[in-house]
């Protein structure tokens, strides 16, 4: 907390309220006069008052946590947020690539209302989910990540987040956001075929299809599944096609081998570049980098996606802030900007799902030029979309004692 001077000041609040030197009444309107609104200040000396009986420093620290968590709507002053973020000077982002869900678009809605610099894309923008939480471990360099649920869970559990609940915070569902505010589903997406047509000459459907003589070193993933959440849900959908379950990953791991074993699968990472280039001519990825590598081409080569006929899994990635975010405030706002309207409108110009999709359609406030470049509703009738930290953390470790396989990481 020591990095924000606002919490600080809260956590000193604190602290003199649970031992007396500062009276109820004086706690709160010193509080009021920081910009907090109602609220906010009773959240915060409702957790002081709780964590008093423990000490002073106990009550100051769940006081500023408090502080921390509460959101936006609830009288926090929002001007004072971007004063705040723009007098920290810039924000560090870690796995947030500018080719993915439309980050690009994002960036320049950030930069053109804010004009706060953003540092980390060139260095850490490709990052995996696992590879994010290392940096923020390691370097203590970012503010925020994008990351896969289960890796969101664990940065809460390992204390590498901190809580903040978005002005948008009653709109997300439940299950998509940590009761706490430690982390919150943004968009998702579902495993989709993106396929060179160009290069293949026969029908792609289904999971088997892949196994076509004709597809010698064709087939590619996004990376090693034991730590880019992209790849993990592509062979834990593959397992739920063929045999297994949420609770089997399986047959997920069969079929890789056996994709191995046939030749089929290449070691190239499906990314931009490989999948353009041609490197990877059937890439099993998330839907929307498969409609946006299609748009890259732009006929050069032609790429068609698709849902696997048998059906494959969704899920959502989360944004975190990191607790010792150098530019927490910056950290904040940047989750300000993507869960407002704009925002959730630039990720589905992006071809992914924004979380807030039903409160913005039933707003009438979705494009209908937007609604229609994403594939038909009929594809996804046997896509499931999975939150259950449980079952992915039960999948993850199973994928992890299985998986003999060297992806690329470029």
């Amino acid at each position: 907390m020591a990095n924000d001077p606002l919490l600080a000041r809260i956590d000193e609040l604190g602290s003199a309220f649970a031992s007396g030197q500062l009276g109820r009444r004086q706690f709160m309107k010193t509080l009021l006069g920081l910009g907090l609104g109602l609220p906010a200040v009773a959240a915060i000396i409702a957790a002081c008052s709780a964590a008093a009986t423990a000490s002073p420093a106990a009550a100051g620290a769940a006081a500023a946590s408090a502080a921390a968590a509460a959101p936006a709507a609830s009288g926090f002053d929002m001007n004072a947020l971007v004063a705040a973020a723009k007098s920290e000077g810039s924000i560090y982002q870690t796995g947030i690539p500018p080719e993915w869900v439309n980050y690009q678009a994002i960036f320049d809605l950030w930069k053109s209302t804010y004009g706060i610099p953003i540092n980390g894309t060139s260095t850490e923008g490709e990052y995996t989910s696992a590879q994010e939480l290392d940096s923020i471990k390691n370097t203590g360099k970012p503010d925020v990540g994008d990351v896969g649920i289960a890796v969101a869970v664990l940065g809460k559990q390992q204390g590498l987040t901190a809580p903040y609940k978005n002005s948008h915070w009653a709109d997300i569902p439940d299950t998509a956001k940590d009761a706490d505010g430690y982390w919150c589903c943004n968009y998702w997406g579902a495993q989709a075929f993106a396929i060179n047509t160009d290069a293949v000459k026969i029908p792609i459907n289904d999971w088997n299809d892949l196994l076509d003589p004709s597809l010698k070193s064709a087939v590619g993933i996004d990376g090693d599944p034991t730590k880019a959440n992209d790849s993990f849900f592509a062979v834990w959908s593959a397992a739920v096609a063929n045999g297994g379950s949420l609770d089997n990953i399986g047959p997920g791991i069969d079929f890789f081998n056996k994709l191995l074993q046939s030749g089929n699968l290449t070691a190239a990472r499906a990314n931009t570049a490989n999948v353009v280039s041609g490197e990877v001519k059937v890439a099993i990825i998330w839907d929307y980098l498969g409609l946006a590598y299609r748009d890259k081409a732009n006929g050069a080569p032609n790429i068609k996606v698709t849902i696997p006929a048998s059906g494959s899994l969704a899920s959502p990635y989360a944004d975190i802030v990191a607790a010792k975010a150098p530019h927490p405030n910056a950290g904040r706002l940047w989750q300000e900007l993507i869960y407002s309207d704009a925002g959730q409108l630039l990720f589905l110009g992006g071809y992914a799902h924004p979380i807030r999709y039903a409160v913005l359609n039933a707003a009438g406030k979705i494009p209908p030029d937007v609604a229609a470049k994403m594939p038909a509703a009929d594809l996804y009738t046997k896509v499931q979309l999975v939150t259950d930290v449980s079952k992915i953390t039960a999948a993850e470790t199973a994928l992890a004692a299985g998986w003999k396989i060297v992806v690329n990481s470029q």
